[in-house]
């Protein structure tokens, strides 16, 4: 059995958090055959990947792609994920008109995404739409800025009673 699982195609493709600012938890979540898939995420991998994808919706769009609204949905719970995601890839594949998402689970030491062979870590190849795709851009923005407000001197996100902010020398702003 190949280690790479193939969801062709999702359902639905999301990101959420749970808990507070400060300590939020960040997940995709990606729905297949009514089966919940669920992969733990750093929240600058959220920024990398909506950034990223929106550079290739962006080419869709200057080549005139007509895009459907599609209404993002919540993580759906208990979330169970299938590992922390390590190293992602991100293809367009103008045949099938799909966005095509390698998510590998993260090992230790080399972290290269590895595709080749049997042994090695998990990796999913999440297949989707553009509508999908772009959908997806617009809600990991909005759930990311549902955060802490950064800092206007060094960008470092501000707790409740302040920071020590690097750029006032370890003050509190």
């Amino acid at each position: 059995m190949s280690r790479i699982r193939r969801l062709d195609p999702v359902e639905s493709f999301i990101v959420g958090t749970i808990g507070r600012p400060g300590e939020r938890e960040f997940y995709l979540q990606a729905k297949f055959q009514g089966a919940i898939h669920s992969f733990a995420i750093d929240k600058s991998q959220v920024i990398a990947l909506a950034d990223r994808i929106a550079m290739l919706i962006g080419e869709l769009k200057a080549a005139d792609y007509r895009f459907e609204n599609v209404v993002a949905v919540n993580l759906e719970v208990p979330l169970i994920p299938e590992f922390q995601i390590g190293v992602i890839g991100i293809v367009w594949l103008g045949e099938s008109e799909q966005v095509s998402l390698d998510i590998q689970e993260i090992t230790e030491g080399d972290n290269d995404l590895n595709l080749e062979g049997e042994e090695g870590p998990a990796v999913f190849r999440i297949m989707m739409s553009p509508d999908i795709a772009n959908a997806f851009i617009g809600q990991s923005r909005k759930v990311v800025a549902a955060g802490r407000a950064p800092c206007p001197f060094c960008g470092l996100p501000i707790n409740k009673d302040g920071h020590l902010c690097p750029r006032a020398n370890g003050y509190r702003r």
